[in-house]
């Protein structure tokens, strides 16, 4: 559904499948599916104006330490609570790209304010870290904007981290990233209810998948960079396993999608995925950057997919120059990954093939 003009033509293929029962009115969809095109239509110079407001924001950081108000705590905890205030007030009243750019900076340079106000009071950076998530956390339900959201979701995440790597609890990783690839397939895998459960929820549902696969790409890069952090390399398979059996899942529907009914078709599907996963296993960059680029495809989400190709690329590189293995060994586990990847992709162009001729 690319144009208002048609949205008519497929509400009548809807009402002829479900009959007289089914009622609608057409006006308020089109008013609000153009709203939506706005917004994705500003979506871009939204994320552009972000990085205005960052340069902004640090010249803001600069005339207050010329007013001397990093040496009040309680200036900068009452300046920022201040700030969150109104951009959350400005965001729930106003609708505009102006105000939402606006919005979104002070936002962001009331946190910051706010965790420094915190910290100038000695109290304990768990604490901090915690706070900090309630408010973002408050932020998520209150307000419905797009770049508000999709900062609180960031901001939750990188507070998760932090007290991951403040407390050495590195092995921990393993279930960040086990959670958010959770949470990133729950969205996707029901994405019809969050658009159907309301309009907060909708409004709320693009920015939340933006942010659970940036989320979820933080944890990749901590895991998947050699010696960012000091993990366990035998515990890999943990966050590995939950990637994997979320691939594996969504075999399934894509079976139902080719046609597959015989039962051993459906197992050389499986077999295939399955080899071709397994030497992930101990490589939990991989399988998640893999498992954002399926569940991207499957709701046609292109923001996620490019992501997810460049993440898988750029992983794939990382890994094998960080393998501790001999040159030929590396190039006996690059060419048979190969062969598996080409044998499936061999497959399943003959499966969809003998869709098109049926």
């Amino acid at each position: 559904m690319d144009k208002v003009k048609d949205i008519k033509r497929f509400l009548d293929t809807i009402g002829a499948n479900e009959g007289p029962s089914f009622s609608y009115d057409e006006n308020a969809i089109k008013e609000e599916y153009a709203k939506q095109h706005r917004r994705r239509s500003n979506l871009v110079i939204k994320v552009l104006s972000v990085f205005g407001i960052l340069f902004a924001t640090f010249a803001f950081f600069r005339f207050l330490a010329l007013l001397g108000i990093y040496e009040s705590e309680l200036g900068m905890l009452l300046l920022g609570s201040i700030l969150i205030t109104l951009s959350l007030l400005l965001n729930v009243k106003f609708d505009t790209l102006f105000i939402d750019t606006f919005g979104a900076s002070i936002y962001v340079l009331g946190i910051v304010l706010v965790t420094f106000g915190l910290a100038s009071f000695d109290l304990h950076e768990d604490l901090i870290t915690l706070l900090v998530i309630s408010i973002a956390l408050c932020s998520l339900f209150i307000v419905q904007n797009y770049i508000v959201s999709f900062i609180s979701v960031l901001v939750i995440a990188s507070c998760f981290l932090v007290l991951i790597f403040s407390n050495d609890l590195f092995d921990l990783l393993h279930f960040y990233l086990a959670f958010y690839a959770l949470a990133l397939a729950y969205c996707s895998f029901n994405e019809s209810q969050f658009l159907t459960s309301g309009t907060k929820m909708s409004k709320v549902y693009g920015p939340l998948r933006v942010g659970l696969i940036f989320s979820l790409l933080f944890g990749l890069v901590a895991v998947g960079i050699n010696q960012l952090a000091p993990l366990s390399q035998n515990l890999n398979w943990i966050s590995s396993l939950v990637h994997i059996l979320i691939i594996l899942y969504l075999v399934g529907p894509i079976t139902k999608t080719l046609g597959v009914d015989s039962k051993t078709t459906k197992i050389w599907i499986y077999t295939l995925t399955g080899l071709t996963l397994l030497p992930t296993l101990f490589a939990p960059s991989i399988s998640g950057a893999l498992l954002i680029v399926l569940l991207s495809f499957r709701v046609h989400h292109k923001t996620g997919l490019g992501i997810g190709v460049v993440a898988l690329i750029y992983f794939v590189i990382q890994y094998y120059y960080d393998l501790n293995l001999t040159l030929l060994v590396k190039s006996m586990l690059l060419f048979s990954s190969g062969v598996v990847f080409l044998l499936f992709y061999m497959f399943l162009t003959k499966k969809s093939r003998g869709n098109e001729k049926v």
